[in-house]
């Protein structure tokens, strides 16, 4: 019954109160009394997205995506799903694997994972990988990792600032994976991301990273980014952008990067 509420201007108010009078007749007072509050309730919460969008675009608000409260959510999620409530479906993330990780992350090599959260990727690239190091904002997220990869002699975990790679040292990384990450990461710190990207990477070095593409306007707690930010964060580095994909198609089936309209991106270092 859910509806969008941008298709609702198009019926006239006379045909409204029409159709209100017969669901009335027909549904009764209570349900429709309840699909009213609904259809209130929505319109007012899209207002009130829209304003408050508009309003950390004019005076550069950091939203929900500042350092401290990324480190604050993430430190007090739930994380016994181990991030797969952000998959949705067994056959989209196999597909993310078989067309994305796999391709991108050689065998044998040394591979960063920003944001490992709950290790929902970690598993398979600590099994293509000769060592992961996977770095998190979260202190909760490093300790369940740890424990969760234990038996793992090539992985370590670390915490790190939400901003940069310190501790990877300079041109010894061969690939960087990161997955619903960036998405909570606003411009100043992905832009010094990128620069870190560059340092880090050896010659011929990849990364896939996915992203925000729209800056927030599809909610989210999508960041203040777009997909021509990144592009041009990452070209100011000296990194190659490869592609920049919104979905895919993988067996004669389409896949979406992500919830909320994103996007993957694969850059090289040259």
């Amino acid at each position: 019954m859910k509806d969008l509420i941008e298709n609702r201007v198009r019926l006239t108010g006379s045909t409204k109160a029409r159709l209100l009078g017969m669901s009335l007749k027909e549904n009764g007072l209570l349900w429709t009394g309840l699909i009213g509050m609904y259809y209130v309730a929505s319109a007012i919460g899209q207002k009130a997205f829209a304003m408050a969008a508009g309003l950390r675009t004019k005076r550069g608000l950091p939203g929900m995506n500042s350092v401290a409260m990324n480190k604050v959510i993430w430190e007090s999620w739930d994380w016994s799903g181990k991030g797969e409530e952000w998959s949705p479906s067994p056959e989209w993330k196999q597909s993310v694997l078989r067309t994305l990780l796999v391709p991108n992350i050689p065998e044998g090599s040394a591979v960063v994972e920003i944001g490992p959260g709950g290790g929902r990727w970690t598993g398979d690239l600590q099994a293509r990988a000769r060592k992961l190091t996977g770095i998190d904002i979260s202190e909760a997220c490093v300790r369940e990792c740890e424990k969760r990869f234990a038996g793992c002699g090539n992985v370590e975990f670390r915490v790190g600032s939400g901003a940069d790679l310190n501790g990877i040292e300079t041109g010894s990384t061969d690939a960087i994976w990161s997955f619903d990450v960036f998405v909570h990461i606003n411009k100043p710190q992905f832009e010094a991301y990128t620069k870190e990207f560059a340092r880090v990477l050896k010659p011929g070095g990849v990364g896939v990273v996915h992203h925000g593409a729209v800056a927030g306007a599809n909610g989210g707690w999508r960041s203040d980014v777009t997909t021509a930010d990144v592009k041009r964060f990452l070209s100011s580095a000296g990194l190659s952008v490869e592609k920049q994909l919104s979905s895919w198609r993988d067996a004669n089936t389409e896949f979406e990067a992500g919830l909320y309209g994103d996007v993957v991106t694969v850059f090289q270092k040259a």
